[in-house]
């Protein structure tokens, strides 16, 4: 888009859907990311084997990916993502709102409710099974609760963060001469800024994705000292056998 700005009459490239298509697909692919958090601690609390093996975690993944980079093939295909006329920048047609409400909806409104359907949830089975259990249990649940509460606090920033630009649509598609030049990019500039940060706070906050990782990080390290292990000692023995020769 910053091409565009140097540009005297703007023309979008060919490419400019595609943008508008990824992006649609990775807010989505944000927020249900969170959901599937959720989820996984909600197995862990009630003792489900759902996603007990990684086989069944890595299904379930493969499957969030893939609704999210499908449903917004329909808007994709019919053409009505295209560089805005008020902005240099590619995003849903601001003309169709009901598809800007669909988009809306799938990415925002679904992750709402079904987050906050999981912590009524979890909250209730907590209250009923805490006097049962005993001190160990209680406080593993407890900490897969607040888990989830913070998954659910972090999901409503986000959507908190990205409530002026909806708000902003909706004026471009009654009133687009009341707003001025770059709005749009401006507000969605500010709306995605938080999501690096948020990201963080939740890698920060879940031990086990930090496990996980560093457990990675160090298998791959221990993998290449094995592999220089074994360079080490050809070169080694033909430097010997070199010697030998010029010995000889």
């Amino acid at each position: 888009m910053f091409i565009w700005d140097k540009q005297v009459l703007p023309v979008a490239d060919p490419l400019c859907s595609i943008r508008a298509y990824f992006y649609h697909s990775t807010i989505a692919w944000i927020h249900h990311s969170l959901i599937l958090q959720a989820i996984e601690r909600y197995c862990k609390i009630r003792r489900l084997k759902l996603l007990h093996t990684r086989t069944r975690q890595l299904c379930f993944i493969l499957l969030q990916w893939l609704f999210d980079f499908t449903f917004v093939l329909p808007v994709f295909a019919t053409g009505n993502m295209k560089k805005l006329t008020i902005d240099n920048l590619c995003f849903v047609s601001l003309n169709t709102i009901p598809l800007v409400f669909y988009l809306a909806g799938i990415s925002f409104l679904l992750s709402d409710i079904i987050l906050s359907i999981i912590y009524r949830l979890l909250v209730r089975y907590v209250r009923e099974v805490s006097l049962r259990v005993n001190g160990n249990h209680r406080i593993k649940m407890q900490r897969n609760l607040t888990m989830v509460r913070r998954i659910v606090l972090i999901h409503i920033q986000l959507v908190i963060v990205g409530f002026p630009v909806l708000i902003f649509v909706i004026l471009i598609a009654i009133r687009a001469d009341l707003l001025p030049k770059n709005t749009v990019r401006i507000l969605i500039m500010i709306m995605n800024s938080p999501l690096s940060m948020m990201l963080l706070i939740l890698f920060w906050t879940t031990p086990s994705l930090r496990r996980c990782l560093i457990d990675n990080w160090n298998q791959l390290k221990q993998l290449l000292a094995r592999k220089n292990n074994r360079i080490q000692p050809l070169l080694s023995n033909h430097r010997i056998n070199m010697r030998y020769c010029i010995q000889k």
